[in-house]
């Protein structure tokens, strides 16, 4: 991954988890205290973040660094509830094929 594909992905997710809020550049701006010119210059790709408002963004968009960093087609952003529900029925059907199974057994 180039250095201008990272910075256009950090862009993006930016972006895209401050419009979630409904915040605009200015807000953001102000709550990660960084000019707004800044942020303009993060979601257009321009520029990357300092490792400091890195952080400050990724705790006032209420997420983890990574996920600002992470290219869009690994996994969506709700992936760890997906992965959860997923686990659960995988649980929930193995736990009946193998009641099914000692149930056979027992006869």
């Amino acid at each position: 991954m180039t250095e201008r594909e990272l910075r256009n992905i950090f862009g993006k997710h930016v972006s895209a988890r401050r419009e979630r809020k409904g915040w605009s550049q200015e807000k953001l701006a102000e709550k990660a205290d960084v000019s707004k010119n800044t942020i303009s210059d993060i979601e257009t790709g321009q520029k990357f973040a300092r490792a400091r408002t890195l952080v400050r963004l990724a705790k006032v968009l209420e997420t983890e660094v990574y996920e600002l960093l992470k290219p869009f087609n690994i996994l969506p952003d709700k992936s760890a509830d997906i992965i959860a529900k997923y686990s659960e029925e995988v649980r929930e059907t193995v736990e009946k094929i193998g009641n099914s199974y000692i149930g056979k057994m027992e006869l």
